[in-house]
């Protein structure tokens, strides 16, 4: 490749497509295709590699490359947010203005519609890659009234079904919905694609306009709060590019840059960060794992695994206190070491129980030894064994990271340097800090007392894991009979409450079903045919009321005879 040669990334979800253009391109001198990405996730994960393109050539079809929760225009956004010299250019197949318009007023540098020639596909990228723009023009006709309200009444609509389609799409993520719920959830959703489908072909117009002002997604609006920070490098310099550690780590890596929205239900104590200070925890806990893997033999994983948490912790905490408050709080490394120290059992107690098969992951990732999933040997390269190791992995780095706020919150939580530089403006007031703190609080209790013990009896783990830009709830099974009978105090009775109501449940339910339907029998069968005889005895009352008297009965009688003697 020679210095002036342009590097391209192309990320298209049509394999066939990018083959075909990779191939157009290789006769064409000055460009060289350095990688290729077919979804967002492997688009994030070139780009914190340190691929780095010098223009991104991109699909933005909706419905395909999309995904079901951050579309094309959104990755442009945070593409445009975390690399801004990176030149990106639309090759698609999208006609909708709208969409292009949206595009183009993010700051993507150039577009051209899939079937341009080659000739003028270079032209453009040439243009980009000397710092200037093309935005291919087309004669569009102007749209008239009845085209503008059609485009306005369908554009509210479908925003409407998009909204749903998201709420629904975040449910179906959740690992704790029953068959049933699965199934109801699967056929909302359908029905409001064929009804997406139907707007779509009720509302469309040749060239789909609207007068209003173009929105832009509201995914990643640019304000302090959710500032997308940009990705530091992702050390891997002793471990095996190659290796299936490598592979996990570059997963995760690309997991946060996606986002970290909790979508769990539950207060985490990270949820007082901003966005951008949300990555960067993540970021440094991730860096202090790979350091351990890297310092770590198999001689001294036995001594060092009890401490391994603690050190992880530690390393962490300081080096975002460094970065984000020591140069605004005087208090010596000797002093914050102490408050460390003082503070770790609280916050083993809170957070770190919540961490689970550590030893099992680190030989894992450091030797790639096989995992065990519900007593079944996984070789490491199996995906069973490396979605495994993601959910550990992903679920350690969130509760070392919530493990860090708690030791801030607990030590520092009213520093007004904080409000500004890691808190999100909902947590500026201290009323909004203690509503948080009490939260926490609150949820500590219900997982001592209430959560945990129903973990254990149901014989599973609860994860926090990495998924679709969001943090999700993820439930693994493993047998726990041990730590079931050691559960004393109110713990135990949570499991003795709960044994109770699965005892008495299916009972005081087949009781309740039978009273519902003796209910139901004496209200339609008895009571019912009482009200209905009543009501037919009402009707029968008025009848005879408003027949004609009797003398005219017999008037019309003595007619009717003297009418058939004529006739005789």
């Amino acid at each position: 490749m020679t210095p002036n040669q342009t590097k391209l990334l192309i990320v298209d979800h049509d394999p066939i497509f990018r083959l075909g253009f990779c191939t157009a391109l290789a006769s064409v001198p000055g460009f060289r295709v350095i990688a290729q990405a077919d979804t967002i996730a492997n688009t994030l994960q070139l780009l914190a590699q340190g691929l780095i393109p010098d223009i991104l050539i991109l699909e933005i079809a909706v419905g395909s490359f999309a995904g079901k929760s951050l579309s094309s225009l959104q990755l442009c956004q945070q593409l445009t947010q975390q690399y801004p010299n990176l030149a990106i250019f639309i090759l698609t197949s999208v006609t909708e203005p709208e969409s292009l318009l949206t595009a183009k007023a993010l700051g993507i540098k150039g577009y051209c519609l899939k079937g341009t020639n080659l000739e003028t596909i270079v032209f453009a990228l040439r243009r980009l890659a000397s710092g200037g723009v093309y935005w291919q023009q087309e004669s569009l006709p102007t749209p008239n009234l009845w085209q503008n309200f059609l485009s306005r009444l369908g554009n509210s609509g479908k925003q409407q079904i998009q909204d749903n389609i998201n709420q629904i799409n975040n449910q179906l993520t959740t690992n704790n919905l029953s068959t049933l719920d699965q199934l109801f959830w699967s056929g909302r959703k359908r029905e409001l694609l064929v009804a997406r489908w139907l707007v779509n072909r009720l509302t469309s117009t040749k060239y789909n306009y609207s007068s209003e002002r173009i929105s832009i997604p509201k995914a990643l609006p640019k304000t302090q709060d959710n500032l997308v920070l940009p990705p530091p490098k992702l050390s891997l310099a002793k471990i095996d590019q190659d290796s299936v550690t490598a592979q996990i780590l570059r997963n995760i890596f690309a997991q946060i840059q996606l986002g970290t929205v909790n979508s769990t239900g539950i207060v985490l104590e990270i949820d007082i960060l901003r966005t951008a200070k949300k990555q960067e925890i993540l970021y440094i806990v991730l860096n202090q794992i790979i350091k351990y893997l890297e310092l770590s033999s198999q001689e001294n994983l036995q001594e060092e695994i009890d401490q391994t948490l603690w050190l992880i912790w530690q390393e962490a905490t300081i080096d975002f206190w460094k970065k984000n408050i020591d140069n605004s709080v005087l208090i010596t490394n000797q002093q914050l070491s102490e408050v460390l120290t003082q503070e770790f059992i609280l916050v083993q107690e809170n957070v770190f129980r919540e961490n689970y098969f550590i030893r099992e992951l680190f030989e894992y990732l450091l030797w790639e030894k096989p995992l065990v999933i519900d007593n079944v040997s996984y070789r490491p390269d199996a995906p069973e064994a490396m979605i495994r190791a993601e959910y550990l992995l992903e679920n350690l780095l969130i509760q070392v990271a919530n493990s860090v706020m708690q030791f801030i919150l607990n030590n520092f939580y009213d520093l007004e340097i904080l409000k500004y530089n890691l808190y999100h403006r909902n947590y500026r007031s201290s009323r909004a800090i203690a509503r948080f703190r009490n939260e926490l609080s609150w949820r500590y209790r219900l997982e001592k007392y209430w959560n945990n013990p129903q973990n254990i009896f149901e014989s599973r783990y609860r994860l926090l894991t990495l998924q679709q830009h969001t943090i999700q709830t993820r439930f693994i099974y493993a047998p726990r009979i041990a730590e079931l009978e050691r559960l004393e105090g109110l713990p135990w009775l949570t499991t003795i409450i709960l044994e109770t109501r699965d005892a008495i449940a299916p009972r005081l339910r087949s009781i309740i079903a039978a009273v519902g339907s003796g209910l139901v029998y004496v209200l339609t069968q008895v009571i019912g045919r009482g009200i209905g005889l009543i009501g037919k005895g009402i009707l029968q009352g008025i009848g005879s009321t408003v027949q004609p008297p009797y003398y005219d009965q017999k008037d019309d009688f003595f007619s009717s005879e003297s009418n058939s003697e004529r006739n005789n």
